[in-house]
């Protein structure tokens, strides 16, 4: 096998890992990539030696180790847009008392990057590092609505999974609501994603374009509909203020804007 063939292995390895939060076992990890059950060994005992990866001694699972979650931690915090984001991020939780997160576009899925946290939230699970399917969150939906022309079509060409009784799986449906996530200026997802999850997310914008989606959550009965309006203001302020910084421009609200190839 040539190196590069290897090297490409460990890549899907890592990916197909990074996919799958609860771990995956030899023959799973086999299955996925198409190889003999002792090549998926040889290469998770290869990582797992050299700390990429790690095996619940339980349930025999593995995951990505404590080695490749620090280079990738050390990877997004180099990320402009996340060194320039989290000041506004912090002052939008202290307004708000509620979780604000950073997310970024990868392919069909939706990246949390940052997350800032009230101090007077027990106990929330951190986002960061967390994949969801574009459609199924306000993040995503403004990523789409002022993303990449072509690309957002490719996402509603394709089958929309329902990641709960909510979600939208409807590529009409989906269509209509990014025309009207543009005419507002923000998206709101409401047990989309998650039951009993209320999230509001805006663009930051870059010439046009979103570069990443800015979102405050919480549970419904501390974000009920009639705050919404309110709150999509806040988070597109937010999201014009990291703008801003990125670029050094004053970034308007996106209400009412379209994006390039969107007639």
């Amino acid at each position: 096998m040539r190196s590069t063939d290897g090297v490409a292995r460990v890549v899907r390895v890592l990916e197909a890992l990074g996919r799958a939060p609860e771990g995956l076992g030899v023959s799973d990890l086999a299955r996925v990539l198409d190889v003999h059950r002792s090549t998926a060994s040889r290469l998770l005992g290869t990582l797992a030696a050299n700390g990429m990866v790690e095996r619940d001694t339980i349930s025999q699972r593995y995951r990505l180790g404590a080695r490749m979650v620090g280079l990738a931690a050390t990877a997004v915090a180099r990320l402009p847009v996340v060194s320039q984001a989290r000041p506004e991020l912090e002052q939008l939780s202290t307004a708000t008392s509620e979780t604000v997160n950073l997310a970024i576009r990868d392919g069909f899925h939706v990246v949390y990057v940052d997350q800032v946290t009230p101090a007077v939230t027990v106990v929330m699970a951190s986002w960061v590092g967390r994949r969801s399917p574009v459609h199924a969150s306000s993040s995503g939906k403004v990523l789409l609505a002022w993303g990449d022309p072509r690309s957002r079509r490719s996402v509603l060409r394709r089958t929309l999974e329902a990641i709960t009784d909510r979600t939208i799986t409807d590529p009409r449906e989906l269509e209509r609501t990014l025309d009207e996530v543009r005419r507002r200026g923000y998206a709101s997802s409401s047990g989309e994603l998650e039951e009993g999850l209320v999230t509001v997310a805006a663009p930051v914008l870059v010439e046009g374009r979103a570069v990443a989606a800015v979102s405050i959550s919480g549970p419904a009965y501390r974000l009920p509909s009639r705050d919404l309006p309110g709150l999509g203001r806040r988070v597109s302020e937010t999201a014009a203020a990291v703008a801003h910084r990125v670029t050094g421009r004053t970034s308007s609200h996106p209400a009412g804007s379209r994006p390039p190839g969107i007639a």
